[in-house]
């Protein structure tokens, strides 16, 4: 077997909760393997050599495990050994087939599709404060994917790798930052309290409308998470923020393996030309506000129509 058909047969079991039978003549259906109720599969709570002493078949279906009657055929001594099946109601059974069907993490039965499925087993933690900080739908999305790198400190700075011990102790001791060559870079450090990286978020802070923040990232965090709100004003504010880090450290970068420099004139210009060639695709409501923000980024003004939230 090749390895990805490997890794797909491995999910049975992560996958093998939310496939439910729903019963209609229960042929279909085994009744200790299957997942048909709450309690299942039965087999983990009963064991195959309890079965097999019973005189049942380990591949028995719903419908051969029901009498005539319409009660279960297993020993009344199985309530006392298993008392899970005491409150294990007999299903009414249809002249219709059984079905497979999707259980979502909710209990109720969907229609299933791969969306359906990565909702339900993917790894999940609490909603973060910073959510519309990165992800909106006015996004860049190169730059928001950085961003949530940035703030969850993942980015391989060099105050990260010196505590890994990547590389000799030669070189990790003579660590500095590419674009000011003070101090190893760390993610405080190039954004934005390099003297480099400062230089550029004085030059476009006023563009987002943020001229009273100064250049320390928790700072500028603090100021989003009070400002991220869908308003056109504060789009292009995180629009400026994430453009800002994604280029500063891609200058990073390109000062440290290819030798090339910008100036941050010319860095803080791509920034504002990046975030501008994106407002470009949005549309305004009418009114004072917007009119002076299409000013100062000179958008024309056939872009006031709709509002972009």
């Amino acid at each position: 077997m090749t390895w990805g058909w490997r890794k797909i047969l491995a999910l049975r079991d992560l996958v093998r909760p939310f496939l439910w039978k729903s019963i209609g003549n229960g042929a279909n259906t085994n009744v200790w393997s299957d997942t048909w109720c709450n309690v299942c599969p039965l087999r983990s709570h009963i064991s195959p050599r309890a079965i097999a002493n019973a005189g049942f078949n380990l591949q028995s279906s719903v419908a051969e495990m029901i009498d005539s009657s319409g009660n279960w055929k297993w020993p009344v001594a199985w309530y006392d050994l298993f008392p899970v099946l005491i409150n294990l109601q007999v299903p009414v059974l249809h002249d219709t087939q059984d079905r497979l069907v999707w259980i979502n993490s909710e209990g109720n039965s969907c229609y299933f599709s791969s969306w359906e499925v990565w909702n339900n087993i993917r790894y999940r933690e609490h909603v973060v404060s910073w959510l519309h900080m990165v992800w909106f739908k006015q996004c860049i999305p190169r730059h928001s994917f950085h961003l949530w790198m940035v703030i969850r400190n993942k980015l391989k700075t060099q105050d990260r790798m010196s505590v890994w011990e990547a590389g000799s102790a030669t070189n990790l001791n003579l660590m500095c930052c590419p674009l000011c060559y003070h101090d190893r870079d760390s993610r405080n450090h190039l954004f934005f309290e390099c003297s480099y990286a400062k230089e550029i978020w004085l030059s476009i802070r006023d563009m987002a409308n943020m001229g009273n923040v100064n250049g320390r990232w928790e700072d500028i965090m603090l100021w989003m998470d009070q400002h991220s709100t869908r308003q056109p004003v504060n789009v292009v504010s995180r629009l400026v923020v994430a453009a800002a880090s994604y280029f500063v450290w891609q200058e990073r970068n390109s000062r440290l393996f290819n030798r090339n420099q910008r100036s941050a004139t010319a860095l803080s210009q791509e920034i504002v030309n990046t975030v501008r060639l994106r407002l470009l695709s949005f549309k305004f409501k009418q009114g004072a506000v917007n009119r002076n923000f299409l000013q100062k980024w000179n958008i024309p003004s056939n872009n006031l129509d709709i509002d972009p939230g």
